[in-house]
């Protein structure tokens, strides 16, 4: 059976946003479908000129976040 991937689900999938039979499917019409591996391809080369970057928030912002949680302000009106 023949699906028609949308760049949208292209993109799913390479943000890993997919499930694993998702995953699957996709990297076998990747192989199989020049349409779908010429799409993919254009959108790879997108995704690769993004920079890759992680938001951790520093140890003091974690502690102001719990100890903000631990004053019982958010339960207040209950």
């Amino acid at each position: 059976m023949k699906h028609n991937y949308t760049n949208s689900f292209l993109l799913k999938y390479l943000y890993g946003e997919t499930t694993l039979l998702q995953k699957l499917e996709i990297e076998n019409a990747i192989q199989e479908d020049n349409n779908v591996r010429e799409n993919y391809k254009e959108l790879k080369k997108g995704y690769d000129k993004f920079p890759k970057v992680s938001f951790y928030p520093s140890t003091e912002t974690i502690n102001a976040v719990l100890n903000y949680s631990e004053s019982g302000v958010l339960n207040a009106g209950f």
